[in-house]
């Protein structure tokens, strides 16, 4: 489970969150939802460990992601952010591997094709796939995944969201941003909308 304690993010001296409360239940999918520069990939960054709160505390379990060494780290959570660049030139199935084990999650994710592909050659699209393969390869107990659904057509939508709620019955907590003009959230367990 995350557990968000009443906390408030500064960014350029300005509140982005303000005394915010929220629980995330373990084994579920809840996604964020607000329109641009509403805080929600702060929100995000803030759980992953990578934004310290200026007041308040998260935790995952009992650990607190920001004073949580960066290998302990990598075993907790996973992250996937949004218009992923990659800049060297390693493959596809290189890149997952980082993660671990990736044969099974290209295929579900429609990648297999692409595996000896170099990243630097991808579409947006196809990026953002990788990201999240190399995320959900770690294999932790929560997947951050900041807009997996932005570039993507139909059917990598739905391929994306399969394998989101496959990992979720199995016990993977995953929290995804998600834009307002998002309209089929059935998906989801829990939908976060109001968090300032």
């Amino acid at each position: 489970m995350i557990t968000i304690n009443e906390i408030t993010i500064v960014r350029d001296n300005r509140e982005i969150i303000y005394d915010y409360s929220e629980q995330i239940p373990a084994g579920s999918i809840t996604v964020i939802v607000g329109p641009n520069g509403s805080g929600k990939s702060t929100l995000l960054a803030a759980i992953a460990g990578d934004i310290v709160p200026a007041k308040g505390t998260i935790t995952i379990d009992d650990a607190h992601p920001a004073l949580t060494s960066a290998a302990k780290l990598s075993t907790l959570r996973a992250m996937a952010m949004q218009n992923q660049l990659y800049t060297l030139g390693f493959t596809v199935r290189q890149i997952i591997e980082m993660g671990g084990s990736a044969d099974d999650i290209m295929e579900q994710l429609h990648l297999t094709h692409i595996a000896d592909r170099h990243v630097t050659t991808l579409s947006g699209g196809e990026s953002q796939r990788v990201a999240i393969a190399q995320a959900i390869a770690q294999k932790t107990s929560v997947l951050l995944l900041d807009e997996p659904l932005a570039a993507q057509d139909i059917d990598s939508r739905r391929r994306i969201i399969d394998l989101l709620k496959k990992l979720a019955d199995a016990g993977t907590t995953v929290v995804v941003v998600a834009h307002s003009h998002e309209n089929d959230l059935s998906w989801a367990d829990k939908v976060i909308k109001d968090f300032l």
